[in-house]
């Protein structure tokens, strides 16, 4: 497996002209592209996320505060920050515009592009590395979210570690997609927003036969 190699954030020149008129102004009418390609590690660490990619779409229509979208997601604005800062710091969102809101200091954003791509053929990054670095990302996000909610709700953690052959493998791994595809399909307007988080991958067991670990935590039903 090659190394991983972390490749420098680009950012268009004129998004940098931008952002030196940005921190000068406390208004300033800001236009994003019609297209970021997004090839730089930080950056699609930062755009592939649910909550994230969400932002990203109000963002692109209008300018708006964390309050707002918060607002407009139904969640607390601190499960948000975090999530404006990693934009921000990779250059997918820009500070535009500050208000004298009483006591507080209102920022408004906007998204860098109207759309984002994301850059597939880009071979200074180790795939597996970034696949699993942003699931992990994703896991961090929600452990920050649980600890602030105000009630308890149901979390399922399960790890499990084999041995298989490759060829079972490749029929494990499709059965997961279409569970995976499953879970999506059940989406409904009632009910709680959840996430499920799969990935397989080679572990450090050596060649300890048999050895299987199992991990299961959920809230009992009442």
């Amino acid at each position: 497996m090659n190394p991983l190699v972390l490749s420098e954030v680009k950012i268009p020149l004129d998004l940098i002209r931008n952002i030196s008129i940005i921190r000068n102004m406390s208004n300033y009418d800001f236009s994003p592209m019609a297209t970021m390609t997004l090839d730089a590690e930080e950056q699609i660490r930062a755009y592939v996320n649910p909550t994230r990619m969400t932002i990203l779409a109000y963002l692109s229509k209008e300018k708006l505060s964390v309050s707002r979208v918060a607002q407009l997601l139904k969640v607390h604005p601190a499960n948000l920050t975090h999530h404006f800062k990693l934009l921000e710091k990779a250059g997918l969102i820009f500070l535009v515009e500050k208000r004298e809101t009483g006591k507080n200091l209102e920022k408004l954003y906007r998204a860098a592009a109207l759309q984002f791509v994301v850059d597939s053929e880009n071979e200074t990054t180790n795939k597996q590395v970034l696949g699993l670095t942003i699931l992990r990302d994703n896991l961090n996000t929600s452990i920050q979210a649980l600890k602030n909610q105000t009630e308890e709700k149901d979390v399922l953690a399960l790890i499990k570690t084999v041995r298989i052959d490759q060829k079972d493998l490749q029929k494990f791994e499709k059965r997961l997609l279409d569970l995976a595809n499953e879970f999506g399909s059940s989406a409904s307007k009632k009910g709680e927003v959840y996430s499920l988080n799969i990935s397989v991958y080679p572990t450090t067991a050596g060649d300890v036969p048999g050895q299987e670990i199992s991990i299961r935590i959920d809230e009992d039903k009442k």
